[in-house]
């Protein structure tokens, strides 16, 4: 007999069997029990969490033959012949791959219909937020009042996007995620059943991974054993998931508290080479802060692998805790514009620890009398440190553009680090450096000439302005999206079309950091122009303007050249009025056209025939 996948050999098969949804369930039973089955279902939640499988229980149970205490008794012809996927009256469907009118008008059709050998006809539309609107109106009526053996069941992942007129029609249940701890003790059942030993952290370690869904932790587990089908072990179930070990999680955490910089890269590079991603990293640091910050301040129990680290974390500031998150959630999103995804890790690590200096230094100087303890015995070095950390900085900062790729949305995060550590040195060389004065002179003269180039070239697309050039360039704009890729996409959600002549297009870039990006990024503006051609079968050249100069830019040049744009306005009013004079012109005369009629008659006679 072929290989069958955990999730579909262990798939539930009483309402007892399905984990976590214990007041759906009971609500299930208790519908069929008493007889008072609603006419439609909608099953609402999370992927993994039983709806498909509860859905099937309850179709299975509508038609047993031999009810016990609202459950099937998977004995019956009926229940085998459900269990076996080939009982006629109940019917599955995938909304993903049947989402038209014609499948929903189908089975409009069919409802009608008796059951030929149950006592229910049951519907069971699966993902049903994916049909279209067309199919939703189709469904709408026969929802609303289908005959008496016909029940339907609608299940979905995303109930946002079913409409309110569906819902309204329905029996509506939220099916939440399962929770760690039952998704331990099912896996337990299952390995126990299969007599496969295993290592209780790995499915921990397991059910973190799957978020609540018990379909994803039964695939993941099926993975590990595909690995070693002997037993279920802690580090293989690291090395296939990516999860980091928690033990160096924990010693991470204690590392950026002590402002420890070097050890906590270490252990960082140490995890991503053991298979870490930076996401996971980052995502179980936070989970452990927030952990932390619970067990310490609200006194919720809370286990750690380390031995006594609730007391060594006790002693530190809660708003150090509050600073980790912030910036681990900001790292987070830095990871989305960067295919370079170490470098947001390594600059959170340095910054974090560079910040959590500065709170203590600002508690001590509000506090000078206070005695240093144990735990801020990092601070007592932090004069030597400052040297180490900007050399780290920077060594961060070369390394990063070598390494990360020439597509603008990859290196935005270089371009944030970028900016820190130089602004730092110009401040300290301040004090000491005679020449300051005179690069801070050509730092300013540098960007008023380029500003001033700027506006040169765009007084220049405002001069040769026209309607239809606009036009065409908005017209292409939604179509520009399809054919950057994704990793790009995010230009255009920044840059909007606000001028154009014959040969340039003036671009307003929403934000002053992309403006200085797109500026110095020449592959980007070439792929645009190129893009931009295509599409137009015209050439032009983009100008980029920041949304914050465009306003003034505009109106200064509007009061700069308004005698010229009078003149052309009149120009153009003389030049129609011209034409239509000259066409007026060009009309013959009545009388010019009566001499024409007479000469045709004096030559033809009756065969000449006037018509208008």
């Amino acid at each position: 007999m072929a290989y069958q996948a955990l999730y579909r050999k262990w798939r539930p098969k009483t309402f007892d069997d399905v984990v976590g949804q214990g007041a759906i369930t009971d609500t299930l039973k208790n519908a069929i029990t008493r007889n008072k089955i609603s006419h439609a279902f909608l099953f609402a939640g999370p992927r993994g969490t039983g709806k498909t499988s509860c859905a099937k229980i309850f179709a299975k149970a509508l038609n047993c033959t031999n009810l016990q205490d609202g459950e099937p008794c998977n004995e019956c012809e009926n229940c085998l012949a459900a269990d076996k996927g080939s009982m006629n009256d109940i019917i599955e469907i995938d909304a993903a791959s049947n989402n038209g009118v014609d499948e929903i008008r189908d089975i409009r059709d069919k409802v009608k219909y008796a059951p030929t050998q149950g006592k229910y006809k049951v519907y069971i539309i699966d993902e049903v937020h994916m049909l279209s609107m067309g199919a939703f109106n189709a469904l709408l009526k026969t929802l609303e009042e289908p005959p008496e053996h016909v029940v339907f069941i609608l299940a979905t992942t995303e109930l946002q996007k079913v409409p309110a007129t569906i819902i309204s029609r329905t029996q509506r249940y939220n099916f939440k995620r399962i929770s760690e701890q039952d998704l331990v003790a099912r896996m337990q059942y299952i390995l126990k059943q299969e007599q496969i030993d295993f290592e209780p952290k790995a499915l921990d370690v397991i059910a973190q991974i799957a978020d609540g869904g018990m379909r994803d932790s039964l695939s993941i587990l099926d993975q590990i054993l595909s690995y070693d089908q002997d037993t279920v072990k802690y580090d293989d179930a690291l090395k296939i998931t990516g999860y980091a070990d928690q033990t160096k999680i924990e010693s991470l955490l204690l590392n950026l508290l002590q402002h420890q910089t070097q050890s906590a890269l270490d252990l960082v590079k140490e995890l991503i080479q053991n298979g870490s991603s930076s996401q996971n990293i980052l995502d179980e640091i936070i989970q452990l802060t927030v952990r932390v910050m619970l067990a310490v301040k609200g006194k919720q129990e809370e286990h750690f692998l380390i031995e006594n680290y609730l007391e060594q974390v006790k002693g530190f500031d809660q708003a150090e805790f509050s600073q980790i998150v912030e910036r681990a959630n900001e790292a987070l999103n830095d990871l989305r514009f960067t295919n370079q995804q170490q470098i947001p890790l390594y600059v959170f690590i340095v910054k974090v620890t560079q910040e959590q200096d500065q709170i203590v230094t600002k508690n001590t100087a509000a506090n000078p009398n206070q005695t240093p303890s144990k735990d801020d015995s990092g601070i007592i070095k932090l004069q030597e440190q400052v040297a180490s950390l900007q050399k780290q900085v920077l060594a961060l900062q070369k390394s990063a553009p070598s390494a990360i790729n020439n597509n603008f949305s990859g290196r935005i995060t270089d371009d944030y680090q970028s900016k820190k550590a130089p602004v730092k040195q110009e401040i300290a060389k301040s004090s000491s450096s005679p020449e300051t004065p005179k690069i801070a002179k050509r730092i300013n003269k540098n960007t008023k000439a380029a500003q001033e180039n700027n506006r040169r070239q765009v007084y220049h697309v405002l001069e040769n302005a026209t309607k239809q050039d606009i036009a065409a360039i908005k017209d292409i704009w939604p179509d520009l999206l399809t054919m950057l890729e994704v990793s790009q996409r995010a230009v255009l959600e920044v840059l909007e079309p606000v001028a154009a002549s014959s040969s340039q297009v003036v671009l307003k870039c929403k934000y002053e950091l992309w403006f200085e990006r797109a500026n110095k990024d020449n592959d980007l503006v070439e792929q645009l122009e190129s893009k931009i051609a295509r599409l137009t079968k015209h050439n032009y050249d983009i100008v980029l303007v920041a949304d914050g100069a465009w306003a003034q830019v505009r109106k200064d040049f509007v009061a700069s050249h308004k005698e010229e744009l009078l003149a052309k306005k009149l120009k153009k009013i003389e030049a129609s009025e011209q034409k239509e004079s000259e066409a007026k012109d060009s009309q013959p005369t009545a009388q010019q056209q009566q001499e024409v009629v007479d000469k045709a008659k004096d030559l033809f006679g009756d065969l000449a025939q006037v018509k208008d």
